[in-house]
């Protein structure tokens, strides 16, 4: 018969699932309808700011969570949604906004975006899962994105901090899709194909120690 959990184990519980990581992702998450809105009335300037705010917490809630040892599978699950729903939006508004723009380095755009959606796909393809690998490389992508974001709409358009955004978010999404290749099996938080790697290395070399049996 299954053990009810005892209070302080769910008191415990809770508090893992209530921390403010997870609060941030959900707040990104909430606030996808009025985004849509801002975008799809004109409201240019407060589609700007939402979108800058949540790419903003989505650095932070990552640095919140490492910090204070509040990492947790569901918050990996919400801060992934929230991404995908961040870039996805924040892309859709230049799309809806800016027309001429978009038209005028469809290019650059279509490939960071493929990228994006190749990544998705297999992991979708390999593991029914949608990408949360929360690399270092997509975190600096979504900062970059923020800090463009920024000066776009409130300052001015900086062609370097736009190619900054199409070049690295490029070669995150290429970095990846061989993550997603190595990988055997789904996981969060890989970091990056240089930590990934090491563990592979460190793991071959386990086994072929193990595969030897103890030495004399």
């Amino acid at each position: 018969m299954i053990q009810p959990p005892k209070p302080d184990e769910a008191q415990g519980r809770r508090a893992s699932v209530l921390n403010v990581p997870n609060a941030l992702s959900v707040y990104r998450i909430a606030t996808a309808p009025v985004i849509l809105y801002s975008l799809f009335a004109d409201h240019r300037l407060l589609f700007a700011w939402l979108i800058i705010i949540n790419l903003a917490t989505d650095a932070l809630d990552g640095y919140i969570a490492r910090r204070w040892k509040q990492e947790t599978s569901l918050g990996a699950k919400l801060d992934s949604i929230g991404d995908l729903m961040t870039d996805f939006l924040a892309l859709l508004g230049l799309a809806v906004l800016e027309q001429s723009f978009v038209r005028s380095h469809l290019l650059s755009i279509g490939l960071l975006f493929g990228c994006f959606l190749a990544a998705q796909a297999l992991s979708l393809l390999r593991f029914r899962r949608l990408v949360s690998l929360h690399l270092y490389s997509s975190k600096l992508t979504n900062i970059l994105l923020a800090v463009f974001f920024t000066t776009y709409f409130l300052v001015a358009y900086v062609p370097v901090l736009f190619y900054a955004v199409i070049v690295v978010g490029i070669l995150d999404g290429l970095e990846e899709l061989v993550v997603l290749c190595l990988l055997k099996q789904h996981r969060e938080n890989a970091r990056g194909l240089y930590w990934v790697l090491k563990e592979m290395k460190t793991t071959r070399w386990a086994d072929s120690r193990g595969s030897r049996g103890p030495g004399p």
